[in-house]
């Protein structure tokens, strides 16, 4: 298994998942990085930084190695939607100050009948909020849908329960909460669901507090898979993957 470096600290959350899972299909499949820009349409060098969390992988990218490692795509693609929402919302570099007009031959700034008390620069912010708040939709519709993935007919709604017990068994030597029985779909941080509960009873059980046991991934959830991953010896990263649910399930 390849050794990772660490990804840097400001990458989106979202983003910080699919770069996590490609990591992870890299490795399940045992490419190396040579043989990986051989067998894609993609360098090496590219690989490199869409591995590091340099670069937002195309979604063409995505796909070519999720089919090299057997993966499922209609998932892996949702997480490259995610994601790109995510890089998305990320705010824009500052506009630089427009040249202040220095003569009556400049064309106006606004055309006749354009109410004059709102200055063109407020307009901007005003469509850059606007653009935000469709990403956000975006992004939540992906997520809903992301989580519903692997339930009959993919269509169950994002669950939102209050105060969910534990109810807690072993089998075959692996720890369940009554929940969720998966041991390689990822959860992290704004995720809800069955898969969050289990999560968050399974920590609670390891002594790694989690917060109210309500199906929400939070930022308290968050902390707590971190600390777990800390004593269990895999990247701290936050995200419950292939790599974390063995530590739960022990």
């Amino acid at each position: 298994m390849a050794r990772w470096r660490p990804l840097p600290g400001d990458l989106d959350p979202r983003v910080r998942q699919l770069v996590v899972r490609l990591r992870e299909l890299r490795d399940t499949a045992g490419i190396g990085a040579s043989a990986l820009a051989r067998k894609t349409t993609y360098s090496r060098s590219s690989w490199n930084r869409y591995l590091n969390g340099r670069t937002m992988p195309p979604r063409r990218a995505v796909e070519e190695l999720g089919r090299l490692a057997g993966a499922d795509l209609p998932r892996l693609l949702a997480l490259w939607e995610l994601a790109e929402w995510g890089r998305a919302e990320s705010p824009p570099p500052q506009p630089a100050d427009e040249p202040v007009a220095s003569g009556p031959e400049d064309a106006p700034s606004e055309p006749e009948g354009t109410p004059s008390g709102r200055p063109p620069r407020f307009r901007r912010r005003w469509v850059l909020v606007a653009a935000s708040g469709l990403a956000v939709l975006a992004a939540a519709g992906a997520a809903a849908w992301l989580t519903g993935l692997g339930s009959p007919g993919h269509s169950r709604p994002s669950v939102r329960p209050e105060g969910l017990g534990c109810d807690y068994s072993r089998r075959d030597g692996r720890l369940y909460a009554g929940h969720s029985t998966t041991s390689d779909r990822l959860v992290a941080l704004h995720g809800d669901g069955e898969d969050v509960v289990e999560v968050q009873c399974l920590l609670a059980r390891h002594g790694f507090d989690p917060g109210r046991i309500d199906g929400l991934f939070g930022t308290r959830t968050e902390a707590a898979v971190k600390r777990l991953q800390q004593a269990g010896g895999v990247p701290a990263d936050g995200i419950v993957g292939p790599q974390t649910w063995p530590l739960l399930r022990a």
